[in-house]
């Protein structure tokens, strides 16, 4: 019977291919996802917990402190004119670059008495330039809020040295210190936790979608008209222990009197 029933579908489907058109329920696909929403909710909530746990557990968290550097490259000792400000933004990439070189890297870690190699000193290290401005932010990024606030004014203090020596300008001004950061930067637990249940309810949905597209047995009266292309006469009432595939009271009553 089953085999007879899919050569049936198959033939369906090879009509429906042959058409060159697809039937596809989007409306029945909606029931089904929300016939088993609480699996959808069992999911998003798991994936959840898995992503609040792993960034709690398995993250170490970062702290982030900048330093400021505002620098102008002056032609005359007391005036500041346009001219010196177009330089200076010509200029600004070039004093980004001064920021992380390895002569300044390198003294930063012999004040500071870090156990750093020059690479991972410069990895935590970020140079921008403020918009349309000639501010640089220096910004370190630690596992230590009071170090990264240390190595960033130390940062700030030898490169405004080393800038105004390279370029032959005066000397840079800090115009902010570094802070000790009071909550870390990263990572962002909130934003894991969401991200952990979109992708459980994600993949719920797919795996119920998946299922019911490659689900062939016939279930109820549309089912037999939709894939085998017949019309039902009649319907025959099943009572709920034969529904489940066990006998019913009459069957145990006649199993009784047969034995007696």
């Amino acid at each position: 019977m089953r085999k007879g029933r899919n050569e049936t579908m198959d033939k369906n489907m090879e009509r429906q291919q042959n058409d060159g058109t697809v039937e596809i329920d989007l409306l029945q696909i909606a029931r089904v996802i929300l016939a088993k929403i609480w699996i959808v909710i069992i999911a998003a909530l798991a994936m959840g917990v898995v992503a609040f746990t792993a960034t709690t557990l398995l993250s170490t968290p970062m702290y982030q402190s900048t330093s400021k550097l505002y620098v102008i490259s002056r032609q005359n000792d007391s005036t500041t004119t346009i001219t010196d400000i177009q330089s200076s933004n010509l200029l600004i990439k070039d004093y980004q670059v001064l920021v992380t070189s390895i002569p300044v890297i390198e003294q930063v870690i012999r004040e500071q008495n870090l156990d750093m190699t020059v690479d991972e000193l410069i990895e935590e290290i970020s140079c921008t330039v403020e918009t349309e401005s000639r501010v640089l932010a220096i910004t370190v990024t630690d596992s230590d809020p009071e170090r990264a606030k240390k190595i960033v004014d130390s940062v700030a203090a030898v490169s405004s040295k080393q800038i105004a020596n390279v370029m032959r300008i005066e000397e840079v001004n800090v115009i902010e210190s570094g802070r000790i950061a009071t909550a870390p930067s990263s990572p962002d637990v909130k934003k894991n936790i969401i991200l952990g249940v979109a992708v459980g309810m994600l993949l719920s949905i797919i795996i119920i979608v998946v299922r019911y597209m490659l689900d062939d047995t016939i279930k109820n009266v549309d089912d037999v008209e939709r894939y085998l292309g017949m019309s039902t006469l009649s319907l025959i009432p099943m009572t709920k222990e034969e529904y489940n595939g066990k006998p019913g009271k009459n069957s145990k009553r006649n199993t009784r009197k047969k034995r007696g």
